[in-house]
């Protein structure tokens, strides 16, 4: 039986959101929720413990910055990959020292989101073998 990633992606660009979600699909990753803010990227975290979440950095009411401080606060080993628009190297440090396994600048290439996907879930699933 081959195990597929488990994620959840938010955006606040519903356009954004459905061409991400329908390519990682089309790659056999298993889209288990979509989100439009912060606020909803925690609630589906604790719902649904996906093994990846993928969370767009600005958006209005609730930003990445509060969903990554918020989801690290309830596990500190969630995978977290922000996905931003903002270019500046400082925020990806910030957000690299803050706990985000990630930082995907827009607009990237769908293979390179499949490829930190497949990467991050591959490292869990060995930690998780070896920890038995």
């Amino acid at each position: 039986m081959n195990i597929v990633p488990k994620v959840i992606v938010v955006d606040d660009v519903q356009s954004h959101l459905d061409v991400v979600c329908e390519f990682l699909r089309l790659k056999n990753i298993d889209v288990v929720k979509t989100g439009s803010n912060g606020l909803e990227a925690v609630e589906l975290y604790e719902k649904y413990n996906p093994d990846i979440i993928l969370i767009d950095l600005a958006m209005p009411t609730y930003d990445g910055y509060y969903a990554l401080n918020k989801i690290l606060s309830l596990n500190k080993n969630a995978k977290v990959i922000i996905m931003t628009a903002i270019e500046d190297v400082k925020n990806k440090k910030k957000l690299s020292d803050l706990g985000a396994i990630d930082v995907l600048q827009k607009p990237f290439e769908l293979n390179r989101v499949v490829e930190v996907i497949n990467k991050a879930f591959n490292d869990q699933e060995i930690i998780s073998k070896t920890s038995d």
